[in-house]
């Protein structure tokens, strides 16, 4: 009798966590589904096994019912979940026949476990006295349950890394050809840093927009969930970010925002050029170039006092950094350019063509064998 019981007990609870688990993956902000499409697996593989393990507690043999005339109709919502996320490789076959035969394991295994329960009269593990039972009092409390679990299961997925894992390199620009930010820029101050859950960072924080840029959802307080990778010593620090609204399919109506690829995130202190295009807008006339020198990639010093050697349609040109390491220089005619630093042993040179009211941002580290054109990904920072 007690083997029955605990074995039931681990059942029901595998149930839910697995449901839970798919509800997380489908739901939470994963980008490159519909809407739709993941709210239709997410209640047939994900709520039907929370559901159905708590109609289990006290009648077995209606959870076998539910778990295994769902269970054929899992199948038929893998191929417009496969088109959507590009699962038609070869390659990814068998990452789609694996996830086929896991869903099916989350529904066939219960179902034929109670069904065997209730044919061999195992007792349910609840049992409710028949006044009891004729009242909706059940059915509001296994519904009140059941709406726990999926926000649980909601606010979980905030906590599973998404790959392929994007840094921002700041190579995008900011700004389109009007003048009007791309994405949605803002800058804002950490109130609170999730605990750390993967390679000793946490993938989400609260934080409270303090300017604005561009496409800021409104929120009481202006406060935003930011996706991405931080420190614990990140709390109250401030930050620019460029991000996007999620498209999760159930947290795109929540204040998630998700990092954009090769954007300009990170520490306020780290920001200075993008803070100055955002401010300045495009160039009236001309074109505009402007970056940051850095000591060393570990420390990002700024390096004043460094000689850049722009050379373009005009002639060569060399502007020497300030204090906070920018160098800047506007009103260029249009044409072929190419950047580099001044210095006899640093032979990096990056070539662009640039058109009239274009802006070109480049970072340098010095104490390095190689230039980079720009800023490699930074796990301390917004990502």
């Amino acid at each position: 009798m007690m083997v029955r019981t605990v074995v039931s007990w681990l059942v029901v609870l595998l149930g839910i966590l697995l449901g839970m688990l798919v509800i997380a993956i489908v739901g939470g902000p994963f980008d490159g589904v519909h809407a739709l499409v993941a709210v239709l697996v997410g209640v047939a593989a994900g709520c039907v096994p929370v559901l159905a393990s708590l109609i289990a507690l006290t009648n077995p043999r209606r959870a076998a019912r539910i778990y295994l005339c769902v269970a054929p109709i899992t199948p038929l919502l893998f191929p417009p979940l496969s088109w959507e996320l590009g699962f038609w490789e070869p390659g990814s076959a068998a990452i789609v026949l694996s996830a086929i035969v896991l869903l099916l394991g989350v529904l066939v295994v219960p179902g034929l476990f109670w069904l065997l329960t209730a044919r061999r009269n195992w007792p349910p593990l609840f049992q409710l006295p028949h006044s009891f039972q004729r009242s909706r009092l059940p059915v509001i409390l296994g519904t009140g349950l059941l709406c726990v679990f999926v926000v649980v299961a909601l606010l979980s997925s905030l906590f599973l890394p998404w790959w392929p894992l994007i840094g921002d390199c700041h190579s995008g620009p900011l700004l389109t050809e009007q003048g009007i930010p791309e994405s949605m820029d803002f800058t804002a101050r950490i109130v609170f840093v999730a605990p750390v859950s993967f390679h000793g960072l946490s993938l989400w924080s609260i934080a409270q927009v303090e300017e604005r840029f561009a496409d800021v959802p409104s929120w009481p307080h202006n406060l935003l969930i930011l996706r991405g990778y931080f420190l614990p010593t990140d709390r109250f620090k401030r930050y620019l970010v460029e991000g996007k609204r999620s498209k999760g399919a159930i947290a795109r109506v929540l204040p998630v925002v998700e990092p954009v690829e090769c954007g300009h995130t990170a520490h306020l202190e780290n920001s200075t050029v993008a803070l100055r295009v955002l401010h300045d807008g495009p160039p009236r006339s001309g074109i505009r170039v402007l970056g940051v020198v850095y000591r060393s990639l570990q420390t990002r010093e700024p390096a004043s006092g460094v000689k850049v050697r722009i050379t373009g349609p005009s002639g060569v040109g060399i502007s020497m950094t300030n204090a906070q390491g920018v160098y800047d220089v506007t009103g260029l005619p249009p044409g072929h350019y190419t950047i580099e630093l001044a210095e006899p042993d640093w032979h990096t040179v990056n070539i662009y063509d640039l058109d009239d009211r274009a802006i070109r941002e480049d970072a340098f580290y010095l104490r390095h064998l190689l230039l980079y054109s720009q800023s490699p990904p930074d796990p301390a920072t917004f990502k």
